[in-house]
Formats: C-alpha cells, structure tokens, sequence
C-alpha cells in the first residue's frame, strides 16, 4: 500500500511503503527487507491489523553498526553467537529480561542502553512484535529485531 504525506498530492511519489499484517501472521521479513534495500527516499512502514480492523503502524530500517570500543574497565562476556557482531564492533551487551527482550545494548557513549535487541525466529507472530515495540517506545529505547543476517529496527508512528 502506498502512503501520501498529509498535503501531498498523489502525482508525487508516495511519502511510505506500507506491508500490512495480521497481528496472528507468522512474522516475515522478506518484502520489508526488500523495500529497505531498495534505499528510497521514502519511508518502510509496517502495519499491524487487530482482529477489529484497527492498525498499528511502525517504521522499519536497517540498522548497520559502526564501530565503538568498550567502556574502561568493562568486559563482555556475552557468549551468543548471534550477537558476536555487535560484540567484535565494541558494543556492550546485557541481557534484557527484566524489559521482555533477549538484550540490552551499549555504545561507548551512552550510560543508558539506547536499544533493546530481540532475536526474531520465524515461529514468533506480529502480536510479539508489537509487544516489544510497545515496552521499548515506553522505555526510551529503539527495538531493534535480528532476523537471519539482519538488524531490523521498529519505530511506533501515529498514522
């Protein structure tokens, strides 16, 4: 679905890319990644439907780390390979438990974790998705999905 910018005309090009989804639906990446590498100049938007026809909106992006170092004095002792990345890259990793998602996140910079990561598997539904966005929106923290080779971001947007 193409998505116009309130006071855009629809001659232009459409603001967003909406994939729409049953909240029930097995998630799956593949159109959004797509859409993502493509690297348009508009928005990747993904829309949630509840079962009373009422939708949720996000916007997606690849996420693609830079390097950062380690905080003085601190060790990683992260042992999951799925986050040896952002481990070798210099990010500080802490589990995420206490909000609902596999791990928290650290740069050198920040005293709080910018980011929440959630490793996605393919048997999860949209419904734990929005989930995790919605303790992340609450928190301050971006929600950042690692599904198969990439980091997938989810931001909460009013439509």
């Amino acid at each position: 679905m193409r998505l116009y910018d309130r006071n855009t005309s629809t001659k232009e090009s459409a603001s967003a890319i909406v994939h729409s989804f049953n909240f029930q639906d097995k998630i799956n990446f593949t159109s959004i990644i797509d859409e993502l590498e493509l690297k348009l100049p508009r928005r990747t938007q993904v829309g949630i439907v509840d079962n009373e026809g009422d939708v949720v909106y996000y916007i997606a992006n690849i996420i693609e780390w830079t390097k950062t170092k380690l905080k003085d004095n601190v060790q990683n002792i992260n042992e999951d390979p799925k986050m040896q990345e952002l481990v070798d890259l210099g990010y500080q990793i802490h589990s995420g438990l206490k909000f609902g998602t596999h791990y928290r996140v650290y740069n050198y910079e920040s005293e709080h974790a910018p980011w929440l990561i959630h490793i996605t598997e393919k048997n999860h539904n949209w419904l734990d998705v929005a989930r995790m966005i919605r303790v992340g929106h609450g928190v301050n923290k971006t929600i950042v999905l690692k599904y198969e080779e990439y980091w997938i971001s989810l931001e909460w947007t009013k439509p």
